[in-house]
């Protein structure tokens, strides 16, 4: 597809709410999000596969494709880091907390690269939810050949009025 060309995606592979049945505390308010076309359609074919509450760890899964692409012909870094920001935010709210929060900090290591077709496996680590920040560890890896193809780091500002607001809360 050209990069100018509007038309949309095919449809996900699995249906939408298959593609979040692990998800718990957040899937009422993430499904809208993704049936209109979530994060201009890049993502919509974004699928969660597994929540480890007991580790902290959420895994999702996507499939390379040419409008992930860099000029290259490889995954984009701005999808990369994107899936970070997007996973690891999920990962926060399954681990509990009643908000994702509001991005403090985030920083990704691109390591290796991988083409159109690959299928991208997203494992994000929620590692602490304080009273104001949550700190989270996501790796990206090519799911055929296991390689790690980029890491990151993201804080999360989730107190204050931010908090109180998704509890419902009034100051």
């Amino acid at each position: 597809m050209a990069p100018n060309d509007k038309r949309k995606t095919e449809a996900p592979v699995a249906p939408l709410s298959a593609r979040f049945e692990i998800l718990q505390n957040c899937r009422s308010w993430v499904e809208p999000h993704f049936a209109h076309g979530f994060n201009g359609h890049n993502f919509d074919k974004l699928a969660f596969t597994r929540f480890d509450k007991d580790q902290g760890v959420l895994v999702a899964e996507i499939e390379v494709e040419e409008r992930h692409a860099n000029a290259y012909g490889n995954v984009h870094g701005g999808v990369l880091a994107t899936l970070i920001d997007i996973v690891s935010s999920f990962a926060v709210i399954e681990s509990g907390h009643p908000t994702s929060g509001v991005s403090a900090d985030l920083s990704t290591s691109f390591l290796k690269s991988v083409g159109v077709g690959a299928i991208l496996e997203v494992r994000s680590y929620c590692e602490r939810v304080g009273k104001n920040l949550a700190y989270t560890r996501t790796d990206i890896f090519d799911k055929k050949t296991g390689a790690l193809l980029a890491s990151g780091r993201h804080t999360k500002f989730c107190g204050g009025d931010h908090k109180m607001a998704a509890l419902g809360s009034k100051l």
